[in-house]
This record gives C-alpha cells, structure tokens and sequence, in this order.
C-alpha cells in the first residue's frame, strides 16, 4: 500500500472528455475535471463561479427576438431587440425611451426572419442581410431616433450580360423615367425594383472625337467609352474631353467646351411591368443616347432582386463592403468599391468594384457567412472554408489581383463566426465542434484546429451561436440547442483552452450579444432568457454580472452576483423585505451583507422578506445543478500503475481558495457496474464568531473527507448558495489498497 499526495495545480482545462479519462499523461487532463458546470476555468488555473445575471426587463410583448450589438464609441454601446417587424433599444441595461415608452421602429424583419439576420457595423450605420429581404441600411440619428431602408444601391451589383441576340432592350429616353420595349420577352413582375444596366450596340450617329475640327454647339463625340456634347464654341479643340461630370473647357482660343453626358453604359431602375416586352423605369445613370434610337441586346439584369434573391452574408473587409449568398448565386461573392460601400459598379480598376464565383471542390454548397480575419476575408459555406488571397504579396485584393484559397473541409452551420485576434472561429456543420482557422507559416496557408477536441462531448446537444467576450477574461459563450450556455475559456498565447457549461436557472437561452460596459473597460454578455415564471412564458432581457474573484481587485464581496435573473437593493436604511415582481411565484435566494438568505417562495406580487435587517440585497434565483467534480484522482503504486486497484481517500486534503465566502466539498468513489457512493458535503468555509457573514476568505486550508475503498475516487464541489467561490489548488490524500 502506498499513500500519496498527488497535486492538481491548474484547473485550466475545465470539462475534458470522457474518453480522455485513461489519459494521465496528456496535459489538459491533468488540469481538467469530470465535470464543470456552472464554474469557470481561468487562465491561471483554479476555477471560479460562473457570474450570474441582472434582470433588465422584457422583450416586447414577450415575443422571440434576435440581439444585435451596436458600438459607436468605447462610452457609446447599445444592444439592439429585432422581434416581429419591430426594433427597440437597450442602452446599460435600460430600453431608450420615447414619450415615456420604449423606443421603437419598424423593420421589414418578421419573427421567421430574424435567426438568418446577419450583420456588419461602418460607423453610424449598419448594414443588414438575411437572404430574404434587400440588404437593409440601419441609421444612427440619436439614441432614440433610428431609420432604416433599404441600402441605396445604383451602380450594381449586376448579372453577366445578355448574349441573346434575339432578346432585345430599348429605351424611350435617355434620362428621367423612360418607357423600355423588349423583344424575346426580357421583363417579369418580379424584376420590379431591380436595377438593370444597358450598352448600346450601334454607335454609328456619335463619332470617335477627332481633334481640332470645325463644329456646331449640340455636337456629340465619344472619347475613352464616354459620350460628350459640345455646349460653346466652333471647334472640337485641340485636347480630347476626359471629365466625367459637368462641362469642362478644353480649347480657349476656340472656346471649345465639353459637357459630359454619360459613360458607356446606363443603368435604370424597374419601376413597373406592363407585360413580358414592356416596363417603366427611372434613369439612375444617364442612357447613352444610342440606346434611345435602336434596341440592343448588350444588358444586364441586377444581381439582387426578387426574382434572383439578396445576400445572407455580408461583411467589411478592406474598406469594401462584401455580400454573398444569392439564391441564383449561393456562392458568389461580391466587393464594393474601395472606401465606397455602396458602389458595387462593375470596374478592373485596383480599388474598383468586382464579383468573384467560388469554384466548389466537391459540391457547390451556398456561402454561409463571412468574416475579416488578420490575413485574409473568410467564407464558410456548408462543405468547406476558405479565404482571399492576393497575387502580389503585400498588395490589397481587387478586380485583377484576388484568388480565392481553400482553408478546410468542415463546413459550418449559419451561424455567425467570431474572430479573436483575427483568426475565425465558427461552428462545423455537425453544430457539434469548434473549429479554428490559423495560419501556418510552414505552409503558407491556413490551417483548421478543432478547438473542442478535448471537451468535445459539450458539444453533442448542439450548438447554435457563439459570442466572444475579451475583457475582464477571453472567453466564448456558445448557446447551446438544449437552451443553455458552454463557456469556452481561451488564449493561445498562454495555450489555455478549457470548456465548462453554464446553465441559467431553469431559463432557456434563446440568443446573446456582446456590448462594451459603460466605462468601457469591460465586456457584458447581455441574453433573452425564456422562463416559465407563475406559470407564464416570459422572455427577459438578462445582462451577465462582473465574474468575481476572478480578477485583480477589491470590490466588496457583497456585490458578487451568483444569482439569475437577479435584482439589486440598496438603502442607507435597514430593510428586511424586497419585492421581485419579475420572480413572482418563485423561490429565491438574497445575498446581503448579513450572509446568504434562502431558498424563500416570493408571493404571487413577487415579496420576498428576509427576516433580517440589511442595508444592500441581490435577491434571484439559484441553479441547483452547479458543481465540479475532479477526474477519477490516481493513487501512485510502487510497482507502477495502479488502475483497477481499490483506492481511499485520507483526512487531510489539502485546498487553496481565493476570495471564497463559501461551499461545499465531498468525495463520491465507486465501483466497476456499481452505483456511486457519494460522501457527506463539508463546508469549505467556517465562519468564526464575530466575522462578518460576507468577507471574502483566501489561504490554504484542510478538508476533513475521507472515502471508502473503491475504484474510483474523485471530489465534487459545489456552491453554498450565492456565496462566491474560488479554488486554486487542490492536494488530496489518497492509499493505494490493493485489489
């Protein structure tokens, strides 16, 4: 027999596998658990209590909704609510009124819509994309003063042009709202609002501009693909026009002045559909006049209408704007011009405006998102990654220079991917794992790493939406389908990568958006939260608390929040009842300077009382289901391995806590097809007499649990209520007993 003292040091790793249980010699495992719910693994190697959650109000009328963050400055954050064809406000946790009521404007976005909604911030603005609706232009005026439409595109983008002969376009005028008579039957009803952009065929009645020839005032000439008017003077100048906008002198000894009158093409707006063969437009960019006197077949129909679709993803990227995803182009991707995000007018020019097709590998699955990432624009479809590359090295893509590269063959789910430090992190398409995209210097190419490999059973339920929180601690919030939340704790710097879940009391996560609190120093996690309280469906809005213990700081204990749905109470005189009506029905748990009151049954009204004077209270509720338990702990034998051998556990563990008012601590050991013995809980902490019941307590201290001889040993924690808890170290006591 042989007693030892094995350490756990780091707790990093969080929930790990259960097929790594046999694996003693890999890292994570050794600074992993069986299980960790409700707990956080830090980036220094204890765990922590998971924050709970403020209770901030309600969505409208209870309805499902969607969260999109919006940040205009590090002290300028609000959280936008998408429900059914409405838009409201949240602003630190309150709604932005109006007249008294909360703010809010209509959307084209109906409840069906809302889980496609994809989105990219520039400034003020927002651009929205759900693949059903026009890209949508949401503006910023004041906190309650928003206006959105859809996004003024008049250059493009535009399908590949006709090359029918006998399916002809002509026009009535060349500017103003013009009459368009087809042959071969271009026009449908579902082109109206479309735009579309016509070439002339037959330049015969304008001339190539020949310098220094006589002319009269009304002649037209064509230079470099544009079409000029001569407004002044007798002669066509010695210096060909090249301006693109107004009248320009060219000759002054002739006073030869051009006008410019359009390029070499024109675009229209379809207004209305008569029949198969004639419509009514509105000239957006003036008509080469040619197409006013004979028909042509060089047009091209918008690559976004209703009869092609709109874009499901959109994104920023290099000072362009880049939509994807058609229903007639699933895998085209398209760039604005260079600083001008709604120019999508077709161009070869470096900075000009381009679309580029994504040659399938195997099959052509549609794009589903995109994201800018440290080396690269990402595109995630539902077979595979990959990203832009540049044919110069250094040099930013553009019509001539960008090649598409292949990442991986993961796929993904739609939703939205995160990018720390640049590099893309999304969900496969399984919606079970965690991929990451890196780049690899010995390739030269990006490189996929599965991120949940080591906890990857956290992910068999399903995840739905990922949410990255950098400060106060870099973390990744997953929802999960079964309503609640998985943490993923990361920096690779440090290689930490550790998973916990995170259930919220009973509620049923329905989405998130991460926003900058209102000093800007920290990221708050702000959730919808379905929850049956008294008997009703009731979606609240929920702002995850400050994480506790877990960071550099004195904040006094009692404003640690453990509790969900929770809401605080303060008062230089003493009380001894609070009222939660949001809780009503329910049964609470209150946090005060007095210590730990609960579980009490609030009334129909939501009062709660106390039964003792205290001056600040955080009364919510209580997830029963937190704990940690330790991976089956190894008992050293002196003949080497111990497995399948019997295994106690001595008095004397040996814990480190931090900033900790509380919790419980236990053995649990089994045997092989035989149902676990779980030990009697200890308090971790023993509140001398005269201590305040809330001070926070760190040092080493020692454990009394002991255990049976068994198979299997571990120690399960778990909170003591609301009471915050931290453990840094554990050093237990184990004998090694033979068969």
């Amino acid at each position: 027999m042989t007693r030892s003292s094995p350490p756990q040091l780091s707790f990093s790793a969080g929930e790990i596998s259960p097929l790594l249980a046999a694996r003693a010699d890999y890292q994570r495992v050794q600074a992993g658990v069986s299980r960790m719910c409700g707990f956080l693994p830090l980036r220094q190697g204890g765990f922590t209590r998971a924050p709970g959650t403020w209770y901030r109000g309600r969505t409208r009328a209870d309805s499902p909704a969607r969260l999109v963050s919006f940040q205009f400055a590090q002290n300028d954050a609000v959280v936008l609510e998408f429900s059914d064809l409405k838009m409201r406000v949240w602003r630190y946790g309150q709604p932005v009124l109006s007249g008294g009521l909360p703010y809010e404007l209509t959307t084209p976005y109906a409840s069906a819509d809302l889980q496609r909604l994809q989105w990219v911030q520039s400034a003020d603005v927002i651009y929205l994309a759900d693949g059903a609706h026009p890209v949508q232009k949401l503006s910023r005026f004041a906190l309650d003063n928003w206006a959105i439409e859809a996004a003024p595109f008049t250059a493009g983008p535009f399908r590949l042009q006709n090359i029918d002969k006998a399916v002809t376009v002509q026009a009535s005028a060349a500017t103003g709202t013009v009459t368009l008579t087809g042959t071969g039957s271009p026009f449908a009803a579902d082109l109206i609002g479309s735009l579309m952009m016509l070439e002339p065929v037959d330049l015969s009645t304008v001339p190539l501009w020949t310098g220094n020839q006589a002319a009269t005032i009304g002649d037209l000439c064509r230079y470099d693909g544009n079409i000029y008017e001569l407004v002044a003077g007798t002669n066509t100048g010695v210096n060909p026009p090249f301006h693109l906008e107004g009248d320009h002198l060219y000759d002054a000894v002739n006073g030869t002045v051009w006008r410019f009158l359009s390029g070499s093409t024109g675009i229209v707006r379809i207004t209305a559909v008569a029949n198969a063969n004639s419509a009514t437009a509105e000239v957006v960019e003036r008509l080469p006049g040619p197409l006013a006197t004979a028909p042509t077949y060089r047009w091209s129909q918008g690559a976004w209408s209703a009869r092609h679709g709109y874009p499901a993803a959109i994104e920023i990227y290099e000072q362009r704007l880049v939509a994807a995803a058609t229903p007639a182009d699933p895998r085209t991707v398209w760039f604005s011009t260079a600083g001008a995000l709604e120019d999508f007018r077709p161009s070869v020019e470096p900075d000009g405006a381009f679309a580029w097709n994504i040659a399938g590998r195997q099959t052509l699955n549609r794009v589903l998102w995109l994201v800018a990432g440290q080396r690269g624009l990402h595109v995630g479809a539902l077979g595979e990654e990959c990203s832009t590359r540049s044919t110069t090295s250094g040099a930013a893509i553009g019509p001539t220079t960008t090649i598409f590269g292949f990442d991986s063959s993961y796929g993904s789910i739609e939703g939205r991917p995160i990018a720390p430090d640049g590099r893309p992190i999304f969900i496969s398409r399984d919606g079970r794992r965690v991929i990451e995209l890196t780049y690899a210097f010995a390739q030269d190419a990006n490189a996929p790493r599965e991120l949940s490999l080591p906890s990857e059973h956290l992910g068999q339920p399903g995840l739905a939406e990922i949410a990255w929180q950098s400060a106060p601690l870099r973390l990744a919030w997953f929802r999960r389908t079964t309503g609640d939340l998985a943490v993923m704790v990361y920096d690779p710097s440090e290689d930490v990568l550790g998973w916990a879940t995170c259930p919220v009391a009973g509620g049923q996560v329905e989405s998130m958006a991460v926003t900058a609190s209102a000093d800007g120093a920290d990221d708050i996690l702000t959730l919808i939260v379905l929850r049956q309280i008294d008997g009703q469906a009731r979606r609240c809005v929920e702002e995850q608390a400050l994480v506790y213990g877990a960071v550099a700081g004195d904040d006094p204990i009692r404003t640690a929040n453990h509790l969900f749905c929770a809401a605080q109470f303060q008062d230089e005189t003493p009380f001894s009842a609070i009222a939660v009506p949001h809780l009503a029905g329910q049964s609470v748990h209150v946090w005060t300077e007095a210590g730990a009151f609960g579980p009490i049954a609030a009334d129909q009204h939501g009062n709660v009382v106390i039964g003792h004077p205290v001056t600040s209270a955080i009364a919510g509720l209580f997830d029963t289901t937190h704990a940690v338990r330790s991976i089956d702990l190894v008992a050293p034998a002196r003949d080497g391995s111990a497995l399948g051998r019997r295994k106690r556990m001595h008095k004397g563990t040996g814990l480190q806590l931090h900033r900790t008012a509380g919790g419980r601590i236990r053995t649990v050991d089994w045997d092989f097809a035989r149902a676990e013995r779980p030990g009697r809980w200890t308090d971790l902490v023993h509140v001398p007499v005269g201590t305040d019941a809330d001070t926070a307590h760190t040092g080493a201290i020692e454990a009394e649990i002991v255990s049976n001889a068994a198979r299997g040993l571990a120690v399960e924690f778990a909170p003591d209520g609301p009471k915050p808890m931290t453990v840094l170290a554990m050093v237990p006591r184990i004998e090694e007993v033979g068969a």
